[in-house]
């Protein structure tokens, strides 16, 4: 309990229903009481003002809290930057508004809660207006106008532009029924969590629908970013041993980051990095260090039954520098052969595109008949390309000798 207050009441009455005692002004002393294993220990708190200092002291010096702080502005200075980069751009300002959420759902959580609506009122309703109206009405909203406007506007977007109105009159209903009816204030929850539901499906939908380079450019960035950032916070909901809960809690901060960054990229630097490249490289060079500690591994266990019985030691410099050299020499064979498997089961197209362009370098090489190498060359741009017509236009030089 604190004062004469169960600790209970404190917890489960909505502010608007609770009455503040009499001594709980600042300059007095509070009893807290705390009961134990059958034992009570009772302690005089005194009661001051939230300073700054004791803001900072809080929130600044605890490292999940400042983590916390770092991420969420990270993110709402990545879209801060987009935004001012492209104010003309629907999606950047959406994007704008989600991390303008993000920092206000951290704001909120620095206010102590539910305390503060007994020893102050103002910050306990500066916690529902940043934490829950804030975050609640700017979140989902302003994800689903992402979604219904990147890379393009959708269809019916186009037509009536005022359906981006709807997302936030529904997100309204937060504000209402916290105002009217706070028991009932889930419902608006709920709704943002479909409308995130809603944001994603219109991401995939665009990949779908959308055909241009440059739109499927700027979609790999996006619903790549959402679906790794989506992942690492899903991190929060995993269970995991107590000795590495604190590690998983700051890698899953970064979920959101994630999104923001890759968003911001699909808008503004879609082609500063070929994602299929990232992509491509990144499953070459993982299943390249896979093998290769296979090998690496299962060389020194085979290796060290065979020289064992013969040098007296089953561990022995020899199995090391075996080892190590049967890596090198299979580290550029492997890579090749890796490279070739992964372009040819997820890169087809690429892959065929090479093999054209290798099959007419040789020919290009060795032909000396000028129609034949035509006849490559045509062909090689009609399978790699795949144009509606081509055409090959000579032009021949001839050099006039001038008698003296």
């Amino acid at each position: 309990a604190i004062g004469e207050v169960p600790a209970g009441a404190i917890l489960d009455n909505f502010p608007a229903s609770l009455n503040v005692p009499e001594n709980w002004d600042i300059g007095e002393t509070i009893a807290l009481t705390v009961e134990r294993d059958g034992r009570t220990l009772v302690v005089d708190a005194p009661v001051v003002h939230w300073t700054p200092a004791a803001w900072v002291k809080t929130e600044l010096t605890d490292f999940q809290s400042l983590w916390g702080w770092l991420t969420s502005l990270l993110l709402f200075s990545v879209s801060l930057f987009t935004f001012l980069k492209r104010p003309g751009s629907l999606s950047a300002r959406f994007l704008f508004a989600v991390g303008l959420a993000s920092l206000s759902s951290t704001l909120s959580y620095s206010v102590p809660d539910p305390l503060a609506f007994y020893l102050d009122v103002f910050a306990g309703y500066a916690k529902v207006i940043f934490g829950n109206i804030i975050f609640a009405y700017l979140l989902g909203p302003s994800f689903l106008g992402f979604a219904l406007t990147f890379p393009k506007p959708k269809d019916f977007i186009r037509r009536q532009p005022r359906w981006l109105l709807v997302p936030y009159l529904v997100g309204s209903t937060t504000i209402v029924l916290l105002l009217t009816a706070p028991d009932l204030a889930v419902i608006g929850f709920l709704f943002t969590f479909v409308m995130l539901l809603l944001g994603v499906a219109g991401l995939v939908h665009a990949g779908i629908a959308q055909r241009d380079a440059v739109s499927r450019a700027q979609l790999r960035w996006a619903v790549g970013g959402v679906a790794a950032g989506v992942a690492v916070f899903l991190l929060n909901f995993a269970t995991f041993q107590p000795a590495y809960r604190e590690v998983i809690q700051t890698i899953a901060n970064l979920g959101f980051p994630i999104v923001g960054l890759s968003l911001a990229v699909a808008i503004l630097r879609y082609r500063l990095f070929d994602i299929d490249v990232i992509i491509r490289r990144t499953l070459q060079y993982t299943l390249l260090t896979g093998l290769l500690a296979l090998v690496y591994f299962g060389g020194v266990i085979v290796l060290e039954r065979v020289l064992g019985p013969l040098t007296g030691s089953s561990n022995t410099p020899l199995v090391t520098v075996i080892t190590t050299l049967a890596i090198a020499a299979l580290f550029n064979p492997l890579r090749l052969r890796i490279q070739e498997f992964i372009d040819r089961r997820f890169y087809r197209k690429k892959y065929d595109s090479e093999q054209t362009l290798g099959r007419f370098a040789a020919t290009a090489r060795d032909e000396v008949d000028l129609d034949a190498l035509v006849a490559a060359m045509l062909g090689a741009v009609d399978e790699t390309l795949q144009p509606e017509w081509t055409t090959l236009r000579l032009a021949a030089r001839e050099e006039r000798k001038r008698s003296g």
